[in-house]
């Protein structure tokens, strides 16, 4: 699929190893989510000790993305913190970067509580805020204070309008304020968007506050079709971070991209008979 980098880790290894060779880092992830049981949140942390020591052979960057409700965060939030500190400790022994991602706004207090205990204990820990959601002012506030990394997206969850801002103006103008809050305050953030123009105002607001490119990178899912702006982000000096997911639960997620932006459903249809490609056009 183009949004997938294959079924198993060596395919996903190829791509990031192709994007390096462009200039371009990545992020890995296994695809996955909601653990029925602890041991299904046991095998998928498993995976991922086995998934760093893959990447450390590869000399690909050493950067992973993770769910918690694939560590069971909906089934035990204390044996979720358990499996994940196993991870951690696995990625701290090889110098990774570990991003905890962020899902729909009813584990949101629970991933925030994970995030904090697994910080403390390693630094080289990051998490995800979501424009859209009428709380993530508050947090930004609080990331921001203590110069965390974040990853900024709009958020793709369908979250009810007493909990998130529904129009798409109103998400970018609380895209961009956060992103201030963050930079003023010495955050080290991902502008995670595929929106063109919202990564042109975020320009603009990285140099008002006087911030640069060792203060932020810019972050794309595999096969958004988006490749001119990445290199010239690229070329002005930024780093350009590729999302890369993989692994037989492809279908799920390939819908996700379809509900986050109905225009893509011929892309979708057409990659289902594409698979494995690397496809970062214009």
């Amino acid at each position: 699929m183009r949004y997938i980098a294959g079924e198993n880790t060596q395919s996903a290894l190829q791509v990031a190893s192709a994007l390096q060779d462009q200039g371009l880092t990545s992020t890995i992830d296994i695809l996955g989510e909601d653990a029925v049981d602890l041991a299904q949140a046991r095998r998928a942390a498993t995976d991922y000790v086995q998934l760093i020591d893959d990447i450390a052979r590869a000399g690909v960057e050493r950067n992973i993305s993770i769910k918690l409700s694939q560590l069971g965060l909906r089934v035990n939030q204390e044996q979720t913190a358990a499996e994940l500190f196993r991870v951690v400790d696995a990625g701290a022994a090889r110098g990774f970067f570990i991003r905890l991602d962020m899902e729909d706004s009813s584990v949101t207090d629970a991933t925030f509580e994970v995030y904090r205990r697994m910080v403390e204990q390693y630094p080289r820990v990051g998490v995800v805020l979501q424009a859209r959601l009428r709380r993530t002012a508050d947090d930004a506030r609080w990331l921001g204070a203590r110069q965390a990394n974040v990853r900024l997206c709009k958020g793709i969850y369908r979250e009810s309008a007493a909990v998130a801002f529904q129009r798409d103006e109103r998400i970018r103008r609380a895209y961009l304020e956060t992103l201030r809050v963050l930079l003023t305050r010495g955050a080290y953030v991902g502008i995670a968007t595929h929106d063109i123009h919202l990564i042109e105002r975020a320009e603009e607001v990285i140099a008002q506050v006087g911030s640069g490119p060792h203060q932020v990178e810019f972050q794309a899912l595999l096969g958004v079709p988006m490749r001119s702006t990445l290199l010239r982000l690229r070329d002005a000096g930024y780093k350009v971070r590729i999302y890369l997911p993989y692994g037989s639960m492809w279908y799920a997620y390939s819908l996700r991209r379809f509900e986050e932006n109905p225009k893509m459903a011929w892309t979708i249809a057409k990659s289902l008979f594409r698979p494995g490609q690397l496809d970062l056009s214009a």
